[in-house]
């Protein structure tokens, strides 16, 4: 038996009418979430205009490579609001009447290929063997009511593309939300050798972090669950389940040396707690998948805050020094779809719900309102942390030899050869929370 794909009532709609609006050459990103006999479509968004146009190119088949490239930052950006298991499933198309089988192919293969290279370039995990390696293509045609799904396998790009029956379903129930609150500490070494202290490639040091929590145990509402049985086992009321992660030290095989030793000018600290948040559809769904799936979510936020503060300071143009205390920007989780399901942005202290509402306009084409917001707890827990936090000291150290053995979890750094870590110690600090599920 196959897979089976099924539409959400929301997106058909939504490309229903820009069909509607005759909108054709129109492209645009699929959301949704793959599981391991099923695809669910829940949220369709198309690619904003270029150049504040009314309408798409009339022959979307001629498109450059700054075209291609414009669709799939779009998908990058909009990857950066998805909780965990919810993805970038692939891409639709508003099929103009003239538009031939080939010409619709060779633009789903540009697009596909692209959109997803685009959204992995933020991921610290990889997806595993066992998880499909197809995306979905749909095409809604200018001369037929219906929409037509096919299948992209991202590993062999030039095999066919498959033609899928697609169902339409409300999606609303039943949606199994988990939760977790983690705690961040961990120092990345900034080469001597880097142009800038908020070198992006820097962010590479989140690695040995990332592999942590990975390979992290748990306790699911305090009490451990095989991997294998359904999550919402043995309960009894409809609740988001609160997941506890218990690390240790990355396990090194024999004859591996996981030391490293180079020259730093600075470090900087990640450090502070964030709010994790996971989305699986059915009620069926099993532990290991909603485990999978969060801890997928942590490093998704902890590395996008740390990507969003480098791209403010290079901005800025504060790239060096003692930068002190730096805040990630807060995320805040909006509901989007009647099932509750909901999605999130990311915003810097100086700016309010206008700018959260103008970027789910021009990146969900979704009118937010104000009310959709989740900021409760979040404002709360901040003000507590930040107490905490200003009695840290962060002096000045001297230069020289670097030695990090992994990257500890607690932050802890081993000195070898001539002296100690860097010269300034710059902190990112997450004091950003997010309350109850939506």
């Amino acid at each position: 038996m196959g897979r089976s794909y099924v539409i959400g009532e929301y997106s058909e709609k939504y490309l229903k009418r820009l069909k509607a609006e005759e909108r054709y050459g129109t492209t645009g990103i699929l959301l949704g979430q793959i599981t391991p006999v099923k695809t669910y479509i829940v949220f369709a968004a198309r690619t904003p205009l270029k150049d504040h146009a009314e309408l798409p190119p009339e022959n979307p088949n001629e498109m450059n490579a700054s075209d291609i490239e414009w669709v799939s930052e779009h998908a990058r950006q909009v990857s950066r609001m998805l909780p965990g298991g919810i993805l970038v499933l692939g891409v639709f198309l508003i099929r103009p009447p003239k538009m031939t089988k080939e010409e619709a192919h060779d633009i789903f293969r540009k697009l596909a290929t692209a959109v997803e290279a685009a959204a992995a370039k933020e991921r610290l995990w990889s997806f595993t063997e066992e998880e499909p390696a197809e995306r979905v293509v749909l095409q809604v045609y200018a001369d037929s009511k219906k929409m037509k799904v096919r299948a992209y396998d991202l590993h062999n790009p030039q095999t066919p593309i498959k033609m899928l029956d697609c169902k339409s379903s409300s999606l609303t129930a039943p949606w199994q939300v988990v939760e977790a609150t983690i705690n961040v500490e961990v120092y990345i070494p900034v080469p001597a050798s880097a142009e800038q202290q908020f070198d992006k490639n820097s962010l590479k040091g989140l690695n040995s972090w990332a592999k942590q929590i990975m390979q992290s145990t748990y306790l699911i509402n305090g009490q451990f669950k095989e991997p294998d049985s359904l999550l919402g086992e043995g309960s009894k009321k409809k609740l988001p389940a609160e997941v506890q992660f218990l690390t240790a030290p990355v396990p090194i095989a024999e004859g591996e040396v996981d030391a490293l030793i180079e020259d730093c000018g600075s470090s900087v600290g990640v450090k502070g707690t964030v709010r994790c948040r996971a989305y699986l559809h059915g009620s069926k769904s099993k532990v290991k998948d909603a485990i999978q799936a969060l801890k997928r979510d942590v490093l998704n936020t902890v590395y996008i805050r740390c990507e969003m503060v480098f791209e403010d300071q290079i901005l800025n143009k504060n790239v060096g020094g003692d930068s002190g205390i730096l805040k990630a920007p807060h995320r805040v989780f909006a509901s989007v779809l009647p099932s509750g399901v909901a999605f999130c942005d990311y915003g810097f202290s100086d700016e309010g719900s206008k700018e959260l509402e103008e970027r789910y306009k021009e990146l969900l084409d979704y009118e937010l309102h104000p009310a959709q917001l989740d900021r409760a707890e979040e404002i709360m827990l901040e003000e507590l942390g930040t107490e905490g936090l200003q009695d840290k000291d962060l002096s000045k150290r001297a230069g020289g030899q670097y030695a990090s053995e992994g990257f500890k979890y607690k932050g802890v750094a081993a000195a070898a050869g001539v002296g100690v870590i860097a010269v300034a110690v710059s902190v990112i600090y997450f004091g950003n929370f997010i309350g109850e599920s939506a």
